[in-house]
C-alpha cells in the first residue's frame, strides 16, 4: 500500500508539472516571454515555483528532498570530478542527431559509459576545490565564446537558463522530488560502486525519459510530436543524474551536471 501511494502521488505529481509547463507555454505570458528572451523562463520558474511550494505545503523536510546547503562545498567536488566525462560525452551532440536511433544508441552507449566512469572517479572522493574547478572550466570557456562574436548578453542569457533554470528545475522535480519520494518508499537495497540505491532511480529515469518523448518544446509550439528516441537515450542519462544525486546526497551537484555542459554549448555557439 505505501509503494502504491507513493507511485500514485508521484504520477499525479508529474502529470501536473507537465500540464503546467504546457499550459503556461501555451498562455500569452509564456508566448511574450520567449518572444523576449528565445527561453522557456517563464515555464520554467512557473515550474520550479510550482514545486517549491508543493514541498512547503506538504512539510517535507527539504534536506530529505535534496535541497540543502549544508554539504555546499562537498557537491561542488562531486559535480567537478564528474563533471569531465559528462562533458566529453556531451561533445557527441556536435556530431549526431539525438531524436533519431542511430544518434539516441550512441548517446545512450556514452551515458552508459559515463555511468561507469563517473563511479569510478567518485570512488576515489578527491579532495580538490570543487568550485574552482568549476569555474576553471567555463570562464575560459565562455570568454572564448566571446572572442568568436558571441553576444555577452546571450551568453549571460544562456548559463542562467540552463543551469538555474532547466538544470535546477528539472533536478528538482526528478531528483529532487521523484526519486526521494519513491526512495522513501522503496528502500535503497542495492548497490553500485560503494552507492546505494533502489527501484527509486530506475522509475525516476523512466519518468525523466518520457518527459523527453513528450516533447513539451513542441506542444507550447501548438503541436505535439513525440520524441521515441531522445526518451530512449535520455533514460540512461537520467541514470547518471541519479547515481550522482545518492552519491553527493543532494541536487545541486546533478542539477551543474545536468544544465552546464547545455549552458556552455549554448553561449558558445550564440543559440
Amino acid at each position: 500500500m505505501h509503494k502504491a501511494k507513493a507511485i500514485f502521488e508521484v504520477v499525479v505529481v508529474f502529470g501536473s508539472t507537465l500540464l503546467l509547463l504546457a499550459l503556461v507555454g501555451l498562455s500569452p505570458a509564456g508566448s511574450w516571454g520567449r518572444q523576449v528572451s528565445n527561453r522557456f523562463f517563464i515555464e520554467y520558474g512557473v515550474m520550479i515555483i510550482f514545486l517549491l511550494l508543493l514541498l512547503l505545503a506538504t512539510r517535507r523536510n527539504m534536506e530529505t528532498y535534496g535541497l540543502s546547503l549544508r554539504n555546499f562545498s562537498y557537491q561542488l567536488d562531486i559535480a567537478a570530478t564528474a563533471f569531465v566525462p559528462v562533458a566529453i560525452a556531451s561533445a557527441a551532440f556536435a556530431f549526431v542527431d539525438y531524436r533519431e536511433w542511430h544518434g539516441s544508441l550512441i548517446l545512450a552507449a556514452l551515458k552508459i559509459a559515463v555511468l561507469f566512469a563517473t563511479g569510478w572517479l567518485l570512488k576515489r572522493k578527491p579532495t580538490a576545490n570543487g568550485e574552482g574547478v568549476l569555474l576553471s572550466t567555463v570562464l575560459p570557456l565562455l570568454f572564448i565564446g566571446l572572442a568568436m562574436g558571441t553576444r555577452l548578453g546571450n551568453a549571460v542569457s544562456a548559463i542562467v537558463f540552463y543551469l538555474f533554470f532547466v538544470g535546477f528545475g528539472e533536478e528538482l522535480l526528478f531528483r529532487g522530488y521523484i526519486q526521494s519520494r519513491l526512495n522513501a518508499a522503496f528502500g535503497k537495497p542495492f548497490k553500485f560502486i560503494g552507492v546505494n540505491y533502489g527501484w527509486g532511480i530506475v522509475i525516476t529515469s523512466a519518468l525523466f525519459g518520457l518527459m523527453h518523448v513528450l516533447n513539451i518544446g513542441s506542444l507550447v509550439g501548438g503541436h505535439l510530436e513525440l520524441a521515441w528516441w531522445w526518451g530512449f537515450w535520455t533514460f540512461f542519462g537520467g541514470l547518471v543524474l541519479g547515481f550522482v544525486r545518492e552519491k553527493s546526497g543532494g541536487i545541486i551537484a546533478p542539477a551543474i551536471l545536468h544544465g552546464l555542459p547545455q549552458a556552455i554549448a549554448y553561449a558558445l555557439l550564440g543559440l
